[in-house]
């Protein structure tokens, strides 16, 4: 919450610095390395490098409620009998509060699955019933229940202490949507061969002729490339799922849309920066101003657009 004003002022300043030395290119001995976040979140503070990275516990803002104060679920009333009544529009149309397009929910659950992403093994079978007979109900499953399963414990979680979850993403705002949390994936998007070895990599990410993101067959064989969540008629052709930073950016036209738009700001970048950069300055240089754009977004769009205001930025606090 109070990291508004620095990450308005950090996208300003890598934009303008990256403008300033197209504009005025120093010699290339002059080069100087710039720092590198790293894919996972890892060493986001100093003093407790693993706060935020990927494969940690997520936080919690209030105490855990479970029905046994350790693990079982709280009962109550099935959650499609809830979902169908909070999301029931029939016979009216819903207009945002704020004034919005669906670009606000698009934009949310692009930045939702940028700091998000559970352990998506399945554990304990948690189905949900379904009630073909519920009067707001309009869809038909012949089954009598969704399939459900709950996500794994935190090691050492769940027997003697709260169950708690795991994030296998990082926690914070710095595009691995579109980079991904790790080396593998992110050699298969960037251009160049996908050897091991992400040194002999260009600076570009790998979009199709017409620049659109790249399927599961770019590299000639899907089962090599990174996986990918599957829905809809992807299930039987996963080899034409696109691949991105996210496995989940199929899930929707406009998510897929932001994904294809964010990969081809990368590109837009580096075709601005000086030649004589290597091509991991140039990689780096534009990785970090995307992810200085979607956190000016977030930030300074976003969250006031849809009602957040957030308290003036006092300083960073590293405890």
């Amino acid at each position: 919450m109070a990291m508004r004003q620095p990450v308005v002022t950090i996208a300003h300043a890598l934009v303008l610095c990256t403008i300033i030395l197209v504009a005025h290119p120093l010699e290339p001995s002059a080069a100087m390395s710039i720092a590198v976040r790293t894919l996972d979140g890892s060493g986001n503070n100093a003093r407790h490098p693993d706060w935020g990275s990927a494969s940690t516990q997520y936080l919690r803002v209030g105490h855990p409620r479970y029905a046994d104060g350790v693990a079982a679920m709280v009962g109550g009333p099935p959650a499609r009998y809830v979902s169908d009544r909070v999301f029931n529009d029939v016979g009216q149309n819903l207009f945002s509060e704020n004034g919005v397009t669906q670009w606000a929910w698009a934009w949310g659950q692009f930045m939702d699955h940028d700091f998000g992403l559970r352990d998506e093994t399945p554990a304990e079978s948690a189905a949900i019933p379904f009630d073909a007979l519920d009067p707001l109900e309009e869809f038909t499953n012949d089954f009598g229940a969704i399939g459900f399963h709950r996500t794994p414990a935190a090691p050492g979680t769940g027997v003697r202490s709260p169950r708690q979850q795991i994030n296998t993403i990082s926690s914070f705002i710095d595009g691995s949507g579109v980079y991904g949390v790790g080396d593998a994936r992110l050699e298969w998007l960037r251009t160049g061969s996908a050897n091991g070895d992400l040194a002999d990599n260009s600076a570009l990410l790998m979009l199709t002729g017409d620049g659109y993101l790249p399927r599961a067959d770019a590299r000639g064989d899907p089962s090599t490339a990174p996986p990918m969540d599957l829905m809809g008629a992807l299930v039987a052709t996963p080899d034409k799922a696109v691949v991105a930073g996210d496995v989940r950016a199929n899930e929707n036209i406009a998510l897929t849309a932001l994904h294809t738009l964010f990969a081809r700001e990368h590109d837009r970048i580096v075709a601005l920066l000086p030649t004589w950069l290597t091509n991991e300055e140039r990689f780096q240089i534009a990785r970090r101003v995307v992810g200085a754009e979607l956190q000016y977004i977030t930030y300074t769009q976003f969250l006031p657009s849809v009602g957040v205001r957030l308290e003036p930025y006092h300083g960073y606090d590293a405890r």
